[in-house]
């Protein structure tokens, strides 16, 4: 019945609406954009499109409501009803992904689930699947929902709901004004929501009658969320989905449920999935160690990992040393590219700086790059090139007494500017942003999801299979990210920028997405600007067509006068 009562309502809103589905409405069809035109997906999506499209699917979806709320207790009728509002539902978020809320999403899952339980033969397993589905789903959805909102600066500072209660849309009502007349009280009712969204699923371990006033104190909270944005069909989504939670908790103890069974086979996926994923970057430590991999000095100051690239016809003494610093989070692998092409004439030297892959040491940067280059037996010119936040890096260590006689030459590769991330570490909804990112990332490192879904990493990065391997291995390293976390946190950024300034001759090469930031921070370091069209803040590097482009514009900048 919620759920009809939801439906009927949402129909007869969209039948109300003029103008927001025509060409230029806000809720104007997309579906057609994204298949080439003459094309039947094309032809398809411009029909779904039409201005009209979402009135007739509202009328199908009133009728179905209709019927749905009209035939309790007929079964068949409930299970068609449910079918045809999924369907509508479907087409209407394909026509646009715009103007649907969390409601929205529950009642096509309570559908949805209904259509699919319908196949199976036997009553009582359909009705019992159903509901322990629609179960599982709203425990999820709500915590899920709390844990995201936990990384999240704004919610955990309690300025999330103050600031949807400032706009147009939401922030006209009756209840709204009074929840800003009581800004503490608003920021509680925020953090609050965190705390019980988290913590839902603590609701199955609550006796009976104490569970049911949890869940009507989630239905309260439901209704004064609409009545403080004044959306009348918010809360019968969530209402219709209580009642599969209320099933399961009167059929605790028996010994098989769906939701058993799907805990079991998640948590064996998940666990199976993190043992591949561990296997996975022992063996890419394996390869860096191998015979063709990098070299680990260990000295006074701890193990480093580095790797020294030189001409085939051996060093050059009368040609500088390339430096090449990686960016936050990114193996020394992230310059293949550019390295391969200046080793051709020059020595270049890579590293992981402390904490980061084999690098055991804590030592500074400066102190790092000295033991290698004592190693190595360097004592000549050297240019520094750099990568994201490796400009700091060279910046600790660039006017440096054993450095800086003989660093004449900088390259700063879509630098970090010192200001701007001095601005985004005391801002605490960006650190927040940052924090919540490196998170899913060490979810993902920590569980192996990265092995079998698409991440940044491997979008922004196209080398060869090996190389492509280890760096992608690398970056999800549970210890990387902690490290990268870490540093982002603590590197200096203390007079950065007149070290930069210092170095005789700099050049900044942009990626094109960041190409007026880069500009910007050019002028205050007092460099030369080179933009790489296309390129994004990896892909400069981890594309070949672009890291040629830096390559280039190394070279020319090392060899000018």
């Amino acid at each position: 019945m919620p759920i009809a009562i939801g439906q009927i309502l949402a129909s007869a809103e969209t039948l109300s609406l003029k103008h927001v589905f025509d060409d230029d409405g806000y809720l104007r069809g997309v579906s057609a954009q994204d298949y080439p035109p003459g094309s039947l997906r094309h032809r398809l999506g411009r029909a779904l499109d039409h201005p009209r499209t979402p009135k007739v699917l509202a009328g199908v979806t009133l009728a179905a409501a209709t019927g749905l709320a009209l035939g309790r207790g007929n079964r068949k009728v409930q299970i068609a009803a449910s079918a045809v509002i999924g369907a509508c539902n479907r087409l209407s978020e394909v026509r646009t992904p715009y103007g649907r809320d969390g409601a929205d999403q529950m009642t096509a899952v309570i559908t949805q689930y209904r259509a699919l339980t319908a196949l199976i033969p036997d009553q009582k397993v359909s009705d019992d699947l159903f509901l322990r589905a629609v179960n599982f789903q709203t425990a999820l959805s709500y915590a899920v929902s709390g844990i995201s909102k936990a990384f999240g600066s704004s919610w955990v500072q309690g300025y999330a709901l103050p600031e949807v209660l400032e706009t147009e849309a939401y922030g006209r009502g009756p209840a709204a004004q009074i929840l800003r007349r009581y800004p503490r009280f608003c920021r509680a009712m925020t953090v609050g929501t965190i705390v019980w969204e988290g913590s839902f699923p603590l609701i199955y371990l609550l006796p009976r009658r104490q569970a049911s006033y949890a869940l009507s104190a989630v239905k309260a909270f439901h209704i004064g969320v609409a009545a403080t944005m004044e959306l009348p069909r918010f809360v019968w989504g969530f209402f219709g989905s209580h009642g599969a939670v209320g099933h399961v908790l009167d059929t605790r103890g028996q010994p098989r449920t769906f939701e058993k069974a799907v805990l079991g086979t998640a948590g064996g996926v998940a666990l199976a999935s993190a043992l591949i994923a561990r296997e996975k970057r022992k063996i890419a430590k394996q390869r860096r160690l191998g015979p063709k991999g990098v070299t680990q000095l260990d000295g006074e100051i701890g193990a480093i990992e580095y790797v020294v690239n030189h001409p085939p016809e051996g060093p050059d003494q009368n040609k500088p040393v390339v430096v090449m610093e990686c960016g936050l989070g990114q193996s020394l692998e992230s310059w293949e590219w550019v390295a391969e092409s200046l080793a051709q004439d020059h020595t270049v030297v890579r590293y992981h700086r402390a904490g980061y892959g084999l690098t055991k040491s804590r030592a500074s940067s400066g102190d790092i790059l000295d033991a290698i280059l004592e190693e190595v037996g360097a004592k000549g010119e050297i240019v520094v090139v750099t990568h994201s936040i490796g400009s700091l890096s060279a910046a600790s260590y660039v006017q440096d007494p054993r450095f800086a006689h003989r660093i004449g030459k900088l390259v700063v590769v879509d630098g970090t500017d010192p200001e701007l991330l001095d601005a985004d570490r005391s801002d605490r909804r960006r650190f927040g942003n940052f924090i919540q990112i490196q998170v899913h990332s060490l979810f993902a490192a920590v569980t192996g999801i990265y092995v079998w879904a698409p991440n940044g990493v491997e979008r922004q990065a196209g080398y060869t299979p090996d190389t492509q391997y280890s760096h992608v291995q690398f970056a999800f390293t549970p210890r990387n990210i902690v490290n990268s976390i870490s540093e982002y946190a603590k590197v200096s950024t203390e007079g950065a920028l007149d070290s930069l300034d210092a170095v005789p001759a700099v050049l900044v090469v942009s990626s094109g997405e960041n190409a007026e930031q880069q500009q910007t921070f050019a002028k205050k370091i007092g460099a030369g600007i080179e933009v790489v069209p296309g390129s994004a803040h990896r892909s400069i590097i981890g594309y070949r067509n672009h890291a040629e482009k830096v390559e280039g514009a190394i070279r020319r900048f090392i060899h000018a006068e």
